[in-house]
């Protein structure tokens, strides 16, 4: 295309409506990180762009760009993940998930890796079944990974010894430590015991502990290839929340809805 125009794959994470017909849509992309569209009558049913230009969507975009605004020239659907959008928990997951891909991606700086993660995590929201806690534990995990808040979960980050058996992640400082190295920080107000109000540090069993080694370093399209039980689950959830917010500084309202949609449906 010539160099008034360009052609991009992206994801819709964001939309804000302007005016009676019109939307401001923020694409997350591969090669330019986050754009922003002005979208013209994009909140008419009537409009030709409008199926492949909605929240969610993943399209490829023919665009034009007239000062800090793209235009849309022409759109090509991809995919829809239209089955988000019939159940009221997947849909408040799935606008959490693009809340923090927003919170993640650069303007003008590509990242593949984080357009692929939320890709892989709104198609296994939509089609697999997949307890939605996983999901989002992994999403969230994964997600401080890629963006550099790598933990060591190899061996105790105090001693070095192997672990085996319970242990805990120390969040502020990316490690896990081994019950002996535990026992000896006593309990300090730095350490607080209660894994469910952790802002610190929080328990992991074994199977949470193996989940997390296999979210770190599994292929992009396998990262969600594990299980765990109910209770598990829980622990799992909880850890993987308080990594990513703790390394983000800052909670997200779409994160308060998600949870309080589950716990009332």
């Amino acid at each position: 295309m010539s160099e008034n125009f360009t052609e991009l794959d992206g994801l819709v994470i964001r939309e804000v409506k302007v005016g009676e017909k019109d939307k401001l849509i923020t694409l997350l992309t591969a090669e330019e990180g986050l754009i922003t569209i002005s979208g013209k009558g994009l909140t008419s049913i009537k409009n030709k762009y409008a199926a492949s230009a909605q929240l969610f969507t993943y399209s490829t975009f023919q665009l034009k760009k007239r000062g800090e605004y793209y235009y849309i020239v022409d759109t090509f659907l991809i995919e829809s993940f239209m089955n988000i959008r019939y159940d009221i928990e997947k849909l408040s997951l799935a606008n959490y998930v693009c809340d923090v891909a927003h919170d993640l991606a650069l303007v003008g700086i590509g990242d593949d890796e984080l357009l692929s993660l939320v890709l892989n995590t709104l198609y296994a929201t939509a089609n697999m079944n997949i307890p939605l806690d996983i999901i989002k534990g992994a999403f969230e995990f994964r997600a401080a990974v890629s963006e550099g808040f790598m933990p060591d979960l190899s061996s105790c980050g105090m001693c070095g010894d192997e672990i085996s058996g319970d242990c805990v992640l120390d969040v502020m400082n990316g490690r896990i430590l081994c019950k002996k190295c535990r026992a000896e920080l006593g309990n300090t107000p730095e350490f607080i015991r209660d894994d469910t109000s952790a802002k610190i540090m929080i328990r992991l069993s074994p199977a949470v502990l193996s989940a997390l080694r296999y979210i770190e370093s599994a292929p992009m399209k396998k990262f969600l290839s594990f299980t765990l039980d109910k209770t598990e689950t829980s622990l799992f959830s909880v850890v993987c929340e308080r990594y990513l917010l703790n390394h983000l500084e800052h909670g997200f309202t779409s994160l308060e809805y998600y949870k309080k949609i589950r716990t009332t449906t």
